[in-house]
């Protein structure tokens, strides 16, 4: 609208342009919260899944670290299989020794 327009307008109609546009202005400021506040609610989640993304890496060390002491326990367990496996095959060969002695010894009392 024109100046020239405003001009030619009585008071009532001024009066009545005052009040649509200050619906107006209210209904854009209505819009413009919604937005700042749909605005906040997207930085308030991509601040979130940087959030996740931190903790999912902290997770993976967690993770990494449980998988080195299983692995650690696992190789500790294998170390210490081997070594009752090799005390027992001593063990087996004394005693099959032992057993091979003392049948010679009994079969020379039987030889006499």
């Amino acid at each position: 609208m024109t100046e020239k327009e405003l001009k030619k307008m009585n008071r009532y109609q001024l009066l009545e342009l005052l009040i649509l546009q200050t619906e107006r202005a209210d209904k854009l400021q209505a819009r413009l919260d919604e937005t700042k506040s749909q605005l906040n609610n997207l930085d308030i989640q991509i601040s979130s899944l940087g959030s996740i993304a931190e903790a999912s890496l902290q997770l993976c060390g967690v993770f990494q670290t449980a998988q080195d002491a299983a692995d650690m326990y696992i190789n500790a367990a294998k170390k210490r299989a081997e070594e009752i496996e090799e005390e027992a095959h001593k063990k087996g060969a004394a005693i099959i020794v032992q057993a091979l002695e003392e049948a010679r010894r009994i079969k020379g009392e039987n030889d006499v």
